[in-house]
């Protein structure tokens, strides 16, 4: 199938994606700004601060999870599970590759406490309400 005239192939979008921003001064995207970014709920009990992120079709051991107490950091690489070959979509909705996201932390939490689960393609992060318990950053293992 021959391309429109004006289109190239991705290398050549990317290519003039960077040269671009590059002339007019402004700073290339960084890896973050490039990524998707998983829906996700942040909320508090009674007795914890719960994060809950829509990451289906994941491998828990591919998620990372990182807290400093003040703020929650999961990231990770979702593959791309469709079919190998040439593709025509109709529709494009499912985000693959890179994602990161940062949840902010605005209650009082035991950082240590925390516990990362992922179940039916949610990942739960749950930490006790508290103070304390932890000072710099901590990854948190996923537990499947």
């Amino acid at each position: 199938m021959k391309k429109p005239d004006g289109m190239g192939d991705l290398g050549d979008i990317f290519e003039i994606l960077v040269t671009s921003y590059g002339r007019r001064g402004v700073t290339v995207p960084s890896e973050a700004d490039l990524a998707w970014r998983p829906a996700t709920d942040a909320y508090e009990t009674e007795d914890s601060f719960v994060v809950q992120m829509d990451l289906a079709g994941m491998d828990p051991a591919q998620i990372e999870v990182l807290t400093d107490g003040e703020n929650l950091i999961v990231r990770g690489v979702r593959q791309d599970t469709a079919s190998h070959g040439k593709k025509h979509f109709y529709k494009m909705e499912i985000n693959v590759g890179p994602f990161v996201r940062h949840v902010p932390i605005l209650v009082g939490v035991d950082q240590l406490s925390a516990v990362a689960r992922y179940r039916n393609g949610f990942l739960y992060v749950t930490f006790d309400k508290g103070t304390g318990g932890g000072a710099g950053r901590h990854q948190i293992t996923v537990d499947r």
